[in-house]
């Protein structure tokens, strides 16, 4: 017999483990995901200040990550950042919780990578957030020689193997981050591994059909790093909208979780309700 409740030396029913995991299962597909909050090149957990009380709001746990990449350690790779999302990610649905990962800017091949295989394993889907959406095998560093570099950064810079924006007040932050909340981000930004921008993109989740219908893209008219004719094409050439829900801020620049935390949150709660009629 598979014995589900075990008695204790003083008689006390013991509830299982297994039965544990079920009752957390079942407790979980009825509950709101749990969102893990990704951030882009340079920024690290702390990007997240307005975001997460937003999402709070909406009824969701939040979780963050700091990746590799800004540790201030050169040759760090997309494959080492994918490799800790993924672990946080594995974490959350070790607990029997369903998660969706929202990511920004350089983060979304690496929440792509992170996920791939586990569909059906906990992960509801992923939300890219003014992203990148790259396929998986693509060479970054010869995509950055075919445009002629990218005149907005330094390279080995502070030291050799990192590199870092010449300005960034002007990159990320336009046109509606508050003055006081730039003063707070650029205090903060840090130097990026080279290796995590002109290496190789890890395989991706995105080109699996098992998540169709469950990939989100939230489009910011205003970006100034990625601008919305970009975004409008990656998600088009990744299979557009039968594969994509896309949700649009309008007049939003490439920051929004600190110009328009309570936006995002509204757009990421109709994409989340979106995935979860395809479940």
């Amino acid at each position: 017999f598979d014995w589900h409740i075990f008695i204790s030396s003083d008689l006390t029913p013991i509830i299982s483990h297994s039965v544990c995991l079920n009752i957390l299962a079942s407790m979980s597909s009825t509950a709101k995901p749990t969102i893990l909050l990704v951030h882009g090149a340079w920024h690290g957990s702390w990007c997240w200040r307005y975001q997460i009380p937003a999402l709070e709001a909406f009824g969701y746990d939040v979780e963050t990550v700091d990746l590799p990449c800004v540790s201030g350690v050169a040759g760090t790779t997309q494959f080492d950042d994918a490799a800790h999302v993924r672990a946080v990610v594995e974490s959350q649905t070790s607990m029997g919780k369903r998660v969706v990962v929202l990511a920004h800017s350089y983060a979304g091949p690496i929440a792509s990578a992170a996920i791939k295989g586990l569909s059906g394993k906990g992960v509801l889907g992923m939300v890219a957030l003014c992203a990148y959406i790259f396929p998986g095998g693509m060479d970054q560093g010869a995509v950055i020689r075919d445009i002629g570099d990218l005149p907005y950064v330094t390279w080995n810079m502070p030291s050799k193997g990192l590199f870092q924006t010449k300005d960034p007040r002007s990159l990320f932050f336009p046109p509606d981050v508050p003055a006081e909340r730039v003063d707070w981000a650029v205090a903060q930004l840090r130097p990026q591994s080279m290796a995590a921008n002109v290496g190789i993109v890890p395989p991706q989740a995105w080109q699996d059909d098992t998540y169709t219908g469950r990939l989100g893209y939230i489009r910011c008219t205003a970006d100034v790093v990625i601008p919305i004719e970009q975004q409008g094409g990656m998600v088009l050439g990744a299979g557009g909208q039968e594969k994509w829900v896309v949700r649009t801020l309008e007049g939003s620049g490439h920051s929004p979780f600190l110009s328009r935390p309570h936006e995002v949150a509204a757009a990421l709660d109709e994409i989340v309700n979106a995935f979860e009629a395809k479940v």
